[in-house]
Formats: structure tokens, C-alpha cells, sequence
């Protein structure tokens, strides 16, 4: 099992609740990624209130992120190796508001990724989608930077 934040609904912030939902598998194509920095976006901000119509709740949010590769399977990614994605994720699928992802091949890159710059995502207008995780802090730590 793993925590999240899941969009309950579509009707604004109070539609975001801290849960308990199982941990994902590595499947074809995927690698197991433990998240370190979920993107917020306005395209967050969107979705949870309720104008972007392709999605459907409960969804966990986030379609960018960065993390360390936990279950590379055979993709060209070493375990530990430290990526960047971004895809459909929190959209079509469940997001990087959460602990582990399995992100398609294709959308990862590794790179000179760094850990201060994992978490400095610059966080727009949907900054306030994660106002409740500053004040729980369900995952250790948040670091907002603008």
C-alpha cells in the first residue's frame, strides 16, 4: 500500500483527500518509479475544478514528476537511476500525487537530474491544490518554490 492524494470529486479543493490505495506493478513497457517531487500545474487546477471533461474521479493528480527507479524491468533505466516524466498521467490515469508510479518507457529521461532541482517545480496558480499536504505534510516534507 502506498499514500496518495486522490480527487474525490471535481468541485474544487475539497475534493482532495489523503488515502490508502495499493502500491502500483511494474508492468510491460513500465518502470517502477518512487516519486521524490510531483509537479503541480494548471492543468491540475483545471481538472479539479471540474473543466477538463476527458477525466473522470477518483483520480490522483499530477501528469509531471521526478523520482528514483525502483523496478527498472528491461527497460534501458538502471535501479536507482534518477528520472524525469512527464504523459497522461493524473488524467487518463492515476498521477504523481503519490508515494510509486509505473510510467511508460517513452516518458522518462534521466539526464544531470539533481536532487534541489527535483524539488523545485515551480508551482503556478494551482499552488493552492496542495495547500492541505503543507499543513499534514503526509509525506515528510513539502518544499514550494517560486
Amino acid at each position: 500500500m502506498m499514500r496518495a492524494v486522490r480527487a474525490e470529486s471535481f468541485t474544487g479543493y475539497g475534493g482532495l483527500k489523503l488515502v490508502e490505495v495499493p502500491r502500483p506493478r511494474r508492468a510491460d513497457r513500465r518502470v517502477l518509479v518512487r516519486i521524490t517531487a510531483a509537479g503541480v500545474t494548471p492543468l491540475d487546477h483545471t481538472i479539479l475544478s471540474g473543466g477538463f471533461p476527458r477525466a473522470t474521479a477518483p483520480l490522483i493528480l499530477g501528469n509531471e514528476g521526478a523520482g528514483v527507479v525502483e523496478d527498472p524491468g528491461d527497460s534501458v533505466f538502471s535501479e536507482g537511476a534518477r528520472v524525469m516524466f512527464t504523459g497522461p498521467y493524473g488524467v487518463a490515469e492515476d498521477g504523481t500525487y503519490s508515494e510509486w508510479i509505473a510510467v511508460r518507457d517513452e516518458d522518462l529521461t534521466s539526464g544531470k537530474v539533481k536532487p534541489l532541482v527535483e524539488r523545485a517545480y515551480k508551482l503556478d496558480e494551482a499552488a493552492a491544490a496542495l495547500r492541505h499536504l503543507i499543513e499534514d505534510r503526509p509525506f515528510g516534507r513539502v518544499v514550494l518554490a517560486g
